[in-house]
């Protein structure tokens, strides 16, 4: 998989425009027609419909209080790793079964070259490697001191580590994304010296707030691993009077940030961060860790793992609406349902992040609304018909305007925070094809056409010069080159040499097998192959592009298992490298693409 820095790179590699592109773009194009053109056979439309039924069968049963839908995430090393790093810190007799239980599940997923992978089918790296070697070290006194089958296992950590660069590696943060959290376990472990760590200050609470605020979605964690690590060692900073001030600021806006559950933004990992750093720096008796802990317990699961978030159940439940209205179906309960996302929908300040009231957040009650799960949620009240009434009617429009005012500067959409240019929350193609899209369902753009030109802009400059797009929040290709192809179908320009050059790049991605991944020769997962064959299929779709999407019908109907399911991959990319799976994209993303292939046949045929 591509390192966060390599995806960055390939973001800034300015598109190839000039004419020998051009023909090239052609020769992929013809290329691809001979590779599809003996393959066009049609899928069985039984066994299509068979594939269709029991998915959407298993997508029906699963609806939960007649109102939304709520896949797993995937268990996570690093969720695990410090999570049971807060319980020892919190009170390691009282947590001891708890932390023997995520330590015993560390050990199972260990990878057999040594290392931790962030979801266990993920391979190994140094973000999950050193956090969990440093936990196991640190949490040591919970379980057997002199297990030597644990002892084995960490002799083999610590190789896999030397490889990825060593200890030393992981206390440089430009070479260990998630530096942070992982050398400040290890100092508390006594594995790295706290006085030879790059430590982070506190004092950056007294900036302003739109500096601050460019630290996006880190900024809690960046508060709490910064008063540790100016409480761990001296410095001739904590002798100034902005020290303490900054400390006393930081955990007030900690305990301003902190959601009613008790979690921060829904994340066992993040939850854990603070509690870890904040107990270790003498700040235990604040009352408000007693509610995060509570949410980091109540998180474990019976195998003693936790996953890297509660759950996506506003993005999971949107998915669950486009597949199941494709083709002309039907949402059972829909008003209920629909009732349930307008909900959702932010009525007041994010105090995190300054935001405006309108957007969406990915979950409830501490999540933090962001463009791409405001543009999914606006997408699926379209959707799911007009508005029923006037209060209807000025959420969508206050969500649409909540969405136009992310905009950046340059034409883009980023996540959380409008120009923010961090490695995890910067302008990002799959974030702007999905508000696109949205906009533009919901007649926004007609009489503001200026959002839809500089976005337009702004998607010709990036378009890298073999067609594909970016995304920041899944990996290499498939992802952002289908968002924004089918933004283009939206918008009416399904010919425009942008999306010809996308779509030649989507056709030349497929794998030999019909599935599509991250990149061609990569395995295919039902996910990525689902959102190739739902670009591909959009619209009026070329013979071409309708037969590539076929081959792909024929991937997922020969990989669906006996459920109806599709085995989840670790495609999805959380902030700093973290890979994740989702059981709902899995299931609602092929469910969706089959009957839209099934659509386009029946319409063709």
């Amino acid at each position: 998989m591509s390192t966060e820095t390599e995806r960055a790179s390939h973001e800034r590699q300015a598109p190839r425009t000039d004419r020998a592109e051009s023909k090239r773009a052609t020769g992929v194009m013809e290329s691809a027609t001979s590779l599809a053109a003996p393959l066009t056979e049609q899928v069985a439309p039984p066994l299509l419909d068979e594939t269709i039924s029991r998915a959407e069968r298993l997508l029906l049963g699963a609806q939960r209080d007649g109102d939304h839908w709520l896949g797993a995430l995937s268990s996570s090393a690093l969720a695990t790793a410090i999570a049971i790093a807060a319980l020892w810190a919190t009170d390691a007799r009282q947590y001891a079964e708890r932390i023997a239980a995520g330590r015993a599940w560390l050990l199972a997923t260990q990878r057999a070259d040594g290392g931790w992978g962030d979801a266990p089918s993920a391979e190994s790296n140094i973000n999950s490697t050193s956090l969990a070697l440093a936990s196991l070290t640190l949490t040591a006194a919970s379980s057997t001191p002199h297990d030597t089958a644990e002892a084995d296992a960490l002799a083999r950590g610590e190789r896999r580590l030397g490889t990825l660069g060593g200890w030393q590696a992981v206390g440089d943060p430009n070479r260990c994304t998630l530096s942070g959290p992982c050398r400040t376990v290890a100092a508390i472990a006594g594995i790295l010296d706290w006085a030879t760590l790059k430590r982070l200050r506190p004092e950056v609470i007294l900036l302003p707030p739109r500096l601050r605020r460019a630290i996006s979605t880190t900024f809690p964690a960046y508060l709490s691993i910064s008063t540790l690590h100016a409480a761990s060692a001296p410095h001739p900073l904590n002798a100034l009077p902005s020290y303490p001030r900054a400390v006393e600021a930081a955990l007030a806006w900690l305990a301003r940030a902190q959601g009613p559950n008790g979690s921060f933004e829904e994340s066992a990992f993040l939850s854990s961060v603070i509690i870890l750093c904040l107990r270790r720096a003498g700040h235990g008796a604040l009352p408000w860790l007693t509610d995060a802990t509570r949410f980091v317990v109540a998180n474990q699961r019976p195998d003693g793992s936790w996953p890297i978030d509660r759950d996506l159940e506003c993005f999971d439940t949107d998915l669950s609406i486009f597949a199941l209205l494709e083709d002309d179906g039907a949402v059972p309960g829909a008003d209920r349902v629909r009732g349930w996302l307008l909900d959702h929908q932010y009525r007041q300040r994010c105090f995190p992040t300054s935001a405006a009231p309108g957007g969406w957040p990915w979950a409830m009650p501490a999540g933090w609304p962001d463009a791409d799960d405001t543009a999914f949620a606006l997408l699926a009240l379209a959707r799911l018909g007009p508005p029923r009434d006037a209060a209807e009617r000025a959420a969508r429009l206050r969500g649409a305007r909540w969405l136009a005012n992310m905009q950046n500067r340059d034409g883009s959409w980023s996540t959380f925070v409008r120009n923010s240019r961090m490695p995890f929350d910067h302008d990002c193609p799959y974030v702007t094809g999905h508000a696109l899209s949205a906009l533009q369902a919901l007649g926004y753009l007609e009489r503001r056409p200026w959002i839809r030109d500089r976005a337009l802009a702004y998607l010709r400059r990036v378009q890298r010069y073999d067609g594909t797009f970016a995304s920041i929040w899944f990996r290499e290709a498939t992802c952002g080159t289908a968002s924004v192809l089918e933004a283009l179908t939206e918008l009416g320009l399904t010919d425009d040499p942008m999306a010809t050059r996308a779509r030649a790049a989507l056709l030349r991605l497929q794998n030999d097998d019909g599935g599509w991944a991250g990149q061609r020769l990569q395995a295919s997962t039902a996910e990525e192959t689902a959102w190739a064959m739902l670009a591909l299929s959009r619209g009026a779709a070329d013979a071409l592009s309708r037969a590539a999407a076929l081959r792909g019908a024929q991937w997922l109907i020969e990989h669906q298992q006996a459920d109806g399911d599709w085995t989840p991959a670790p495609i999805g990319l959380y902030y700093s490298a973290m890979w994740y799976s989702d059981t709902w994209y899995a299931l609602a993303f092929p469910l969706q693409a089959l009957k839209r292939v099934r659509a386009a046949h029946d319409n063709i045929g």
